[in-house]
Parts: C-alpha cells; structure tokens; sequence
C-alpha cells in the first residue's frame, strides 16, 4: 500500500532500507515515516526512543492538514522528544511518527541519528 506525505499534497512516499529496517521517505522534502516499532529497531531503544514510544500527545496537539499516512482520517500529533527541540509528529492511533528532514540533530540517540543522517546524504547526493 502506498503512502501519501504528510507534508507534500500528492506525493507518494517511497519504501527504503536501512540496517534490515524498512521505512518510508518523500522523494520531495526527504521527510520520514516511520511505523511504530521502527525507531527502536534502529535506534537500540535509547531514552528518547522510549518516551517516544510511549507518548501519545492530546488532541490540543493536533496539527491540522498533516494526515497520518497509515490512517488518512487522523491528524498527527506534535511530539517535542528532547531539550534541544526535535518536533516530531505522532498518531494516536497507529502509534507511527514523522520527522521531518533536519530533526535529527535534535536527537538524543546518537545510533539513530548517525542512521538517519547517514541515509539522508546518501538522498541528497543522489539528487544533486
């Protein structure tokens, strides 16, 4: 099943691997979908990982016309993860997240950022 970006009207995320862990990118902004166990699969389960993982944030954290891409009836959630100011956005329902390109040097997981950074070079060589 295909998946529309949150972020950009109309266009299809594409499926890639990383470290055995299938995830979804916009071939557009280089944003990241990933479904709900994905983060801890690359990232080891570090501290931000886990709270991650277990926060849900309320309806008042709605971010209106960001569609989940697994449940297009549901808005995703602003997620701040650390101190240094990640915003991610999650759905209540499915438990998936999305990052957008750039988020990552907010991460406190530094197995998980030197993944995802290591992935979104590779991107922007390949568009360059």
């Amino acid at each position: 099943m295909s998946l529309a970006c949150p972020r950009c009207d109309g266009v299809m995320l594409e499926e890639i691997e990383l470290d055995s862990v299938m995830l979804d990118r916009c071939p557009r902004c280089a944003g990241l979908w990933f479904d709900s166990e994905e983060i801890a699969q690359l990232a080891g389960r570090g501290a931000g990982v886990k709270r991650m993982e277990s926060t849900i944030p309320g309806h008042d954290e709605a971010c209106a016309g960001m569609e989940c891409p697994r449940c297009p009836t549901i808005d995703l959630r602003r997620l701040s993860i650390c101190a240094g100011g990640a915003v991610l956005y999650r759905c209540a329902s499915c438990s998936g997240t999305w990052m957008d390109r750039g988020e990552l040097r907010h991460m406190e997981d530094e197995g998980l950022a030197a993944n995802i950074k290591e992935y979104i070079s590779r991107f922007c060589e390949d568009e360059g």
